[in-house]
């Protein structure tokens, strides 16, 4: 069947793959919805990026609704030496006259998953900060009965990447985060343990560079500013953390993970946002709190599988 999903998301290089990714498979996945968060890049570019990509992808029918400006509790940290100033590296998108469907994208978010038929479910795909999510379930509590799935980016079973232990979405808003994962609404975390080895090759982003096709020709622009960031560059890859979220929705068979209890340290000390997964299969399993972890993923056929995404493009 068709899923329903939502795309929360802070655009962002990555967060730019994994909706082009949606887009493509338009036939498996009915995107209803963007909402934006502040992350990578204030509220006001990323909501801006979403609105430009849109119409860039052809997919103008899609409302894209602002969201949080900033973390729940905290001051929002862009990370422009990763992303640039814009959040999508050197590549300049054409402006659009698309204006945003909601100044109120929590409120969105609620309106839109409780307008849906009876009987129909919405996954959410938070590929940035959860604050927006974590808003949701707390002023709006009767929408969970309509979620199917929050299968999100972010965190690690081990290491992160914004400091030794905690990876950026979750480190961000790691308050957010807490609230999302007891919220009883099964997860799947696509974190850093599968994301840091999914990716483009140099090679390959040379030969999109090379590419007349406008679509195909942006998205070479903008991983390539991947490579010369060194948190993306994993040994021959330049990592596309966001789109392992789109890509399990369509094939869960390409990995592997466990269910497993996830806390999240919301301390101010070196350990802020770290997810500790516990692998303990013996320890307390009446309170896991149905959160599956990816641990493996196959990264070949990953990576095919974007590559003919994007160049399906005909613009």
């Amino acid at each position: 069947m068709r899923r329903n999903i939502i795309l929360d998301c802070d655009p962002g290089i990555d967060d730019a793959v994994a909706l082009a990714i949606a887009a493509a498979h338009r036939e498996e996945l009915k995107l209803l919805a963007i909402t934006t968060v502040a992350g990578n890049q204030t509220i006001d570019r990323v909501t801006n990026n979403a609105l430009k990509l849109v119409n860039f992808l052809g997919i103008k029918d899609v409302p894209v609704a602002r969201g949080s400006a900033a973390p729940l509790i905290r001051e929002v940290i862009p990370a422009e030496d990763v992303r640039g100033s814009t959040g999508l590296g050197d590549c300049l998108l054409p402006e659009t006259g698309k204006a945003p469907a909601s100044e109120q994208g929590v409120v969105f978010l609620a309106d839109t998953i409780l307008k849906l038929p009876q009987g129909e479910t919405v996954t959410l795909v938070p590929t940035g900060p959860l604050t927006n999510i974590a808003l949701l379930l707390k002023v709006f509590p009767q929408v969970k009965k309509r979620i199917d799935l929050i299968c999100l980016m972010g965190g690690a079973a081990v290491g992160g990447n914004v400091t030794a232990t905690g990876e950026f979405n979750i480190w961000q808003d790691p308050e957010a985060a807490q609230i999302v994962f007891h919220s009883g609404i099964p997860i799947v975390m696509c974190g850093l343990d599968v994301t840091n080895y999914c990716g483009f090759t140099e090679t390959q982003i040379r030969e999109m560079l090379e590419n007349p096709n406008p679509v195909v020709h942006a998205y070479g622009e903008m991983t390539d500013f991947y490579l010369r960031s060194r948190p993306y560059c994993r040994g021959s890859i330049a990592a596309i953390h966001d789109a392992v979220t789109v890509t399990w929705l369509m094939h869960p068979e390409w990995f592997r993970g466990r269910e497993m209890q996830v806390e999240v340290d919301c301390s101010e000390g070196q350990n802020r946002g770290m997810t500790v997964c516990d692998f303990r299969e013996w320890a307390q399993p009446e309170k896991r709190s149905g959160v599956t972890v990816l641990l493996e993923a196959d990264t070949e056929k990953i990576q095919k599988f974007w590559l003919e995404a994007l160049y399906s493009y005909q613009n």
